[in-house]
């Protein structure tokens, strides 16, 4: 079984205004939902677990209901940490699943993910067990002290930046959690508590348009992004309308 673990409690503190940016409207339907939406048409997901604040679980179910989103299976609440809220979810993941199940993790605020990372991410979960989305940098990058102060330049060829979704087997994830709930270490994504376990973990190279809305032009870019494709596909289904009605010689097919 592979589940798609969406994680879309958090509260929006650096975006600002009164509405969680979760649940912002982008093209006319919640950024989650469209987040969402991905994983539903992913053919490699079986089951959706979406974690949502608490004090939103009620409209968050009536919202999944309206759009048809069948392989959410559960909708559970969160805590006041990210770390908080998945472990809510590995614990109902380990009472419904199994050790080798596979779990990926991603962020409720990346909306733009496409379905052929998903694969390539299932894929690296069943070969190595543990792999992220992650792109390569490309700026020049600086250790800086407190104090603003460069202290050293890092190797920029060795240096990566982290996206979701990041796949594990059930049992590395449960047990990188309990590991980290137990030393008290507090982890800013599922990598940092994996490696701890001494696990091996995967790098597959991501996309630049799966971007995590964290403010107001990362809104802007999403809606662009997200507008761009959606005429791209419907130039597509023009050009396929006009090679369809070509090679039927005009006439209508029935």
């Amino acid at each position: 079984m592979t589940f798609a673990l969406v994680a879309a409690a958090g509260r929006g503190l650096r975006f600002g205004g009164e509405t969680k940016k979760q649940f912002l409207p982008l093209l006319g339907k919640p950024v989650f939902i469209h987040t969402l939406g991905v994983f539903q048409a992913a053919t490699d997901i079986d089951q959706i677990i979406c974690v949502v604040p608490e004090e939103d679980l009620s409209e968050t179910q009536e919202t999944i209901k309206q759009h048809v989103l069948s392989k959410v299976v559960s909708i559970l609440p969160g805590g006041r940490h990210r770390q908080d809220s998945v472990v809510a979810a590995i614990a109902y993941l380990e009472q419904k699943g199994e050790a080798e199940d596979i779990v990926l993790v991603h962020d409720g605020v990346r909306p733009l993910i496409r379905p052929q990372l998903i694969s390539k991410i299932v894929a690296g979960v069943k070969h190595y067990g543990a792999v992220v989305a992650a792109l390569p940098v490309t700026d020049s990058l600086k250790e800086v002290s407190e104090k603003g102060i460069i202290q050293r330049s890092l190797p920029r060829d060795r240096v990566w930046a982290m996206q979701t979704p990041q796949g594990f087997r059930l049992s590395i994830l449960a047990a990188a959690y309990r590991e980290g709930a137990t030393e008290g270490i507090f982890a800013t994504d599922e990598a940092m508590l994996v490696e701890r376990l001494g696990q091996a973990i995967h790098c597959i190279e991501g996309e630049a348009e799966n971007i995590k809305i964290t403010s107001a032009s990362d809104f802007s870019l999403a809606e662009l992004f997200l507008q761009r494709r959606k005429e791209t596909e419907i130039a597509n289904r023009g050009v396929s309308a006009n090679v369809e009605t070509r090679k039927t010689g005009g006439q209508t097919k029935t």
